[in-house]
């Protein structure tokens, strides 16, 4: 599916004018000098002292099939053949700032025989049921033309808070997307489990880290990929969903991180202060990795995203 706010456009450009601008049609071709025999006047031909005595519309006028941004403040032209907006013509659209900013979601439009896309949660966590769970609480989604996006969950986002610095440690090509988020003076590698052709991250965070626990389902997301296999990865690789968990079985999972959180928050305040703190049932406050000091807050992230031997993993 195409983003619903790209548009087409007939443009024409002058080849003899220096400096070349692109003018949509309006109107008919005969009304304009270019299309006319009144082209002979035009002053730019005349400079240029070439002699087409038999043409009925300007030799130099040429015309091309261009697309645009409806959503955009300002209209930029793109030529049909750039691939700058391959993510438009393609489900990628849904992960655009732009649109995001008018759909409010990225959720997957629905069939019209489907109830639309739904959210869990998971005691004040989010769980998007049309994303797959990983347990180093990554998400993956994969659209119908084969298209994916990863990124890390609420919960995670919620827990380390604001986020200082993204760095990419995989940008390119077939890889198990990781990057490393800075939270203060603590380095946290996030990573996905499975193999992924990567053709984009989201470079937007670097400039504003912020947007990652602020959206983390949408403008937060960090990696772009295809899937052009949904049963398997080339050289034999898992399947991109293989150990992941997704609708009900991802909303009791997270249900079940919740507790764990909230033991290892309770495990750091007894180290802390030397005294066990009675549990008051609820998540810790966010931005949990924030408040900790330097060496609780590197074991209790470590812990965090190390899942449990026992836990129950799907495919």
């Amino acid at each position: 599916m195409r983003c619903p706010f790209l548009r087409e456009a007939h443009v024409q450009s002058c080849q003899a004018s220096p400096i070349r601008k692109q003018i949509v049609r309006t109107g008919s071709a005969t009304d304009e000098r270019c299309a006319t025999a009144a082209w002979h006047e035009c002053s730019v031909v005349r400079e240029l002292s070439e002699e087409h005595p038999s043409a009925s519309s300007c030799p130099f006028r040429m015309e091309s099939l261009a697309q645009y941004c409806s959503a955009a403040p300002v209209m930029k032209l793109i030529p049909w053949s750039d691939q700058a907006f391959s993510r438009c013509g393609s489900e990628a659209h849904r992960y655009c700032d732009l649109y995001l900013a008018l759909a409010k979601t990225s959720a997957p439009a629905a069939a019209p025989e489907e109830a639309p896309p739904r959210s869990d949660d998971a005691d004040g966590i989010p769980v998007p049921q049309w994303l797959w769970f990983a347990p180093g609480h990554t998400w993956l989604s994969v659209a119908s033309d084969g298209v994916c996006h990863i990124g890390v969950d609420a919960f995670l986002a919620r827990t380390l808070g604001g986020i200082d610095r993204v760095q990419f440690v995989t940008t390119k090509g077939l890889e198990r997307p990781a990057a490393v988020l800075t939270v203060r003076d603590v380095d946290v590698t996030v990573s996905f489990p499975n193999p992924v052709f990567i053709t984009a991250v989201n470079g937007a965070l670097r400039a504003d880290p912020a947007r990652l626990a602020r959206d983390p389902y949408g403008l937060g997301w960090l990696f772009e990929g295809i899937v052009r296999d949904r049963s398997a990865v080339p050289n034999g690789t898992p399947r991109i969903t293989d150990g992941l968990l997704r609708g009900e079985a991802a909303t009791a999972w997270m249900r079940r991180e919740t507790l764990r959180l909230r033991a290892l928050a309770e495990d750091a305040a007894e180290r802390i202060s030397g005294v066990r703190l009675a549990a008051d049932g609820g998540l810790p406050e966010p931005a949990l990795v924030r408040t900790l000091p330097h060496a609780e807050a590197l074991r209790l992230s470590h812990l965090l995203l190390s899942p449990p031997p026992d836990e129950e993993r799907y495919s």
